[in-house]
């Protein structure tokens, strides 16, 4: 697959610095998702929920949005396709009805507790897109994984997002800056960095994460970045999320 992303940072209006690479792509390794699909080689035996799938994490939402409604009416009950839906209905900022195919879930017997997690993150993935960050962080702590550094990473964004520096000060002094594979410390650095008006650390430590662990995990979380803390992504549309009780059979995932 051919990579296309320079190395160099740049300022973006209303960002400050990003990796240039990234504004080109608009979402994880879009510009490139042609390869992606071509490399995933025939695809015409594929059901509508991998179409749907594989089209998502292409970048292709529009595509992927048409294929997960002939899931959603082949098995409109499906938790995982449910969860698939809203993630897709987020990315094509449709909030309302992201908030709504999520919420049909509560109560769901198929929603086992591994899909709870997934459901709990998709939430609160939504609300992180909506820039509803109080909503946020109470959907990423109610999965009580005070060990898992990409929540931890989500958090830190919500509470920043929120002007609460201080709290997202500390989440972030509990991440290891040698994590073998989670670069979860340097975007959470470069967060307050960004937050406190840091330009040139938030380059140092994006282009840190880039030689640790290397172009594509590095653009797959500045995606998340880049939303966050860009000023194009804040007047987003529809309605903040409320934080609905959790779906009565799927408890929280243990802590780690």
């Amino acid at each position: 697959m051919k990579e296309i992303i320079t190395r160099r940072i740049r300022r973006v209006p209303g960002l400050g610095p990003v990796m240039l690479g990234f504004v080109l792509l608009a979402c994880p390794l879009a510009a490139s998702a042609q390869d992606d699909t071509e490399e995933a080689g025939d695809t015409s035996n594929l059901t509508p929920y991998q179409t749907a799938l594989l089209n998502y994490k292409n970048g292709h939402y529009e595509v992927a949005h048409d294929a997960i409604e002939t899931a959603v009416k082949t098995a409109p009950n499906d938790p995982k396709t449910v969860i698939l839906e809203a993630r897709i209905l987020t990315e094509l900022r449709d909030f309302d009805d992201a908030k709504k195919a999520l919420e049909s879930l509560n109560g769901n017997k198929a929603l086992t507790p591994a899909l709870g997690v997934e459901w709990t993150m998709a939430f609160g993935d939504m609300c992180l897109r909506q820039r509803d960050f109080d909503g946020a962080t109470k959907f990423y702590e109610s999965l009580q994984k005070p060990n898992d550094p990409d929540v931890t990473l989500k958090i830190i964004y919500a509470r920043i997002g929120a002007g609460d520096l201080v709290t997202a000060a500390k989440l972030a002094s509990k991440l290891k800056p040698l994590d073998q594979d989670h670069p979860s410390y340097y975007f959470a650095e470069a967060a307050l960095a960004q937050a406190t008006g840091k330009a040139d650390e938030v380059d140092q430590d994006i282009e840190t994460s880039r030689t640790i662990y290397g172009i594509t995990m590095t653009n797959r979380y500045l995606k998340t970045f880049f939303e966050v803390f860009s000023n194009a992504d804040k007047n987003s549309g529809g309605a903040p999320a409320s934080t609905p009780p959790a779906p009565t059979n799927a408890p929280p995932a243990n802590p780690q």
